[in-house]
């Protein structure tokens, strides 16, 4: 009885040593289980890390999600103290944190802006983690490597949306039309065939309210008549910036605008932001408009009744340089000036809700039980092959919007037919600021030039900002030994 006892004791501490496959319901994982989880974070010893993006109060699904996450993964690793915060990223506020020493352990941040904080020195090396369960070959390599510098991984993808054409099936089907158009000048043509000053409707509309999105829906414009965010704002071999976008793509981009406004009429005259385009759509004023896949989710609980059937999302029109989509989203970093064992603490927390079969269907269970869940919009995969094939068989089943008319968006983009960029940088929301104040020049004033117009924007945008962007001065980061006892 004794070796028997003896035996089982030494099974046991065999499988700790060793971790288990899925900390939840390894036997019933609705997909494969790729992390190896520790028998101990940190070796067992106290770890508080603090993360961003908690839901408010006033999200009660999302709030009571998120805590019940937390609760699972404590009693999973009860050394562990999860601490969260409502902080939302902005590029302003962030560097105050940055500034002030006040970094949480685990952040987000935009898809574009990793390279800045691991240059920085402000974002943690997770790559012995990552490599130890091999995740590299799992992720989507055109999102993955947005966090990857000197083959070190410094994020974890959250969230990746790309840009194409939404568009009202039966307005189009009524023209005689379907699908997105191919290119820009087929999208002239239809736009035409779809206004109805009469019935209030235009046949194409994008964000137009002068503001960085405006210059933000440009740019994507741009992409596709050849202009690269390295030609947009040039990186000299002196280190120091020129504006490039007061000639070439962008003018043809802008001339497009013009000719849409003046010449063809199909563009809204009245202003319109993020969400005034978004609801144009939703409300039969636009045929067509220019949008981030993820918006659908906003239009489903902004407007409740609105057929979501009848929505369609295509691949942005080709231009002279093809199909060129803008890349967005969020990745996580964990912070450099986190302690080791924070920054293990934070990176296998990341990893849980990334990876955990159970967690995704504890998160998407919580989802669908909201009385307007909106699961299933044309999101970019974060994952690629076997893995991302049966995640979304299993995802599939909990789907509320209409995955299938987001196809040809999606399809487009896992083929390749789509290019994906990503912003201009540095100083790029500064830069959406002032092309997206000519955009509306151009469209408030017929007799706008736009090659004049954006070659005097980028003089100005060269000398109150370029011509004076500070040298960034990495971050010191507590060594591994000055951070050991703490």
């Amino acid at each position: 009885m004794k070796k028997v006892i003896r035996f089982m004791l030494v099974a046991c501490a065999i499988a700790i040593l060793v971790g288990t496959a899925s900390p939840t319901h390894a036997d019933t994982t609705p997909f494969p289980a790729l992390v190896k989880w520790p028998a101990q974070i940190a070796g067992g010893r106290p770890v508080t890390i603090s993360i961003t993006n908690k839901p408010p109060a006033s999200d009660a699904v999302g709030l009571k999600e998120w805590q019940d996450q937390v609760a699972r993964f404590e009693k999973l690793f009860p050394n562990v103290t999860v601490n969260g915060s409502e902080y939302n990223y902005a590029p302003d506020t962030f560097a105050a944190l940055v500034a002030g020493g006040q970094v949480p352990t685990l952040f987000r941040v935009y898809l574009t802006d990793p390279k800045k904080y691991i240059d920085l020195g402000v974002a943690a090396d997770l790559s012995t983690i990552i490599d130890a369960n091999s995740l590299r070959p799992v992720f989507n390599p055109d999102v993955f490597n947005l966090g990857i510098e000197n083959n070190k991984v410094y994020g974890i993808p959250q969230l990746a949306y790309g840009v194409g054409i939404g568009y009202n099936i039966k307005m189009l089907k009524a023209a005689g039309v379907s699908g997105a158009p191919a290119t820009w000048s087929e999208l002239e043509t239809w736009a035409k065939k779809l206004t109805n000053r009469t019935a209030g409707v235009v046949g194409f509309s994008f964000i137009n309210d002068g503001s960085n999105a405006t210059g933000w829906h440009f740019t994507m414009m741009g992409y596709t008549y050849g202009a690269t965010p390295a030609d947009l704002i040039a990186l000299g071999k002196d280190g120091k910036y020129t504006a490039g976008f007061g000639k070439g793509p962008m003018v043809d981009a802008l001339k497009l605008i013009h000719d849409l406004r003046w010449t063809d009429d199909v563009l809204p005259k009245e202003t319109l932001d993020w969400a005034g385009n978004g609801t144009d759509l939703a409300t039969g004023k636009a045929a067509m408009v220019l949008m981030a896949g993820d918006q659908f989710a906003w239009i489903k609980r902004t407007y409740k009744d609105v057929d979501m059937t009848n929505l369609g999302f295509g691949p942005i029109p080709a231009g002279p340089a093809g199909r060129v989509s803008l890349i967005g989203g969020n990745m996580d970093m964990v912070s450099a000036a986190a302690t080791a064992d924070e920054q293990e603490a934070a990176t296998y927390y990341e990893l849980y809700r990334t990876f955990d079969p159970a967690e995704d269907q504890a998160s998407l269970e919580a989802q669908k039980a909201d009385n307007n869940p909106t699961i299933g919009g044309p999101d970019l995969p974060l994952f690629v092959g076997s893995y991302e094939a049966a995640r979304k068989a299993f995802d599939k089943t909990y789907y509320t919007l209409p995955s299938d008319n987001y196809s040809t968006f999606l399809d487009a983009i896992s083929s390749g037919k789509v290019k994906l960029q990503v912003e201009p940088g540095p100083a790029g929301q500064e830069y959406y600021g002032v092309v997206g104040s000519v955009v509306t020049s151009v469209l408030t004033d017929k007799t706008v030039d736009p090659a004049s117009a954006l070659t005097a924007a980028a003089q100005v945008f060269q000398s109150t900002t370029l011509d004076v962007l500070p040298t960034p001065v990495p971050i010191i980061v507590p060594t591994a030994a000055a951070t050991a006892g703490s």
